[in-house]
Order: C-alpha cells, then structure tokens, then sequence
C-alpha cells in the first residue's frame, strides 16, 4: 500500500488568547528585537499508509478531530504529498 506523508498545522481561532506567544514576544522585545505579533502554534508530521491520497486526507482528518485539534479554540491547514 502506498505511504503519505501529512502536516497537520494548529493554530489557535482568532480571537483565543495565545499566552504562549505573548511570552515569545514580550522576551523577543526584551532582546531588541521587534516582533510586534507573536503566535505559537503546533506543526505535527505523519507518515500513514492508505490507498490513495484522498483516503490519507480523510483519516488525517479523522484523527484532527478525535484527537488532535480542539474545535473550540484551534483551527488547521492540512497538507498531503506522496511518499
């Protein structure tokens, strides 16, 4: 069976406070540098087996939802490329 390689990445809904990128900005301007907006997010990579790309795309899908995106607070962009 052919092997897809995913990345998932999470980023919080706007709107949703990011304490996380909050800290990376305020030490970020503590060191001299200007970054105005910080944002902190997750990029997870997975290598699955499936028959076609579309079945790789919908058990990635699946598994954003059962298990590795909160609905409630995050968004995510997926990509899916052949192995």
């Amino acid at each position: 069976m052919p092997e897809f390689h995913a990345q998932l990445r999470v980023r919080l809904r706007p709107g949703v406070l990011d304490p996380a990128g909050q800290a990376v900005a305020h030490s970020l301007k503590d060191l001299g540098f200007a970054a105005r907006e910080v944002a902190v997010g997750k990029l997870l990579e997975l290598t699955l087996p499936a028959p076609t790309a579309e079945a790789a795309e919908a058990e990635v899908r699946r598994m954003a939802a059962e298990l590795l995106v909160n609905p409630v607070l995050e968004d995510f962009e997926l990509e899916i490329s052949a192995r």
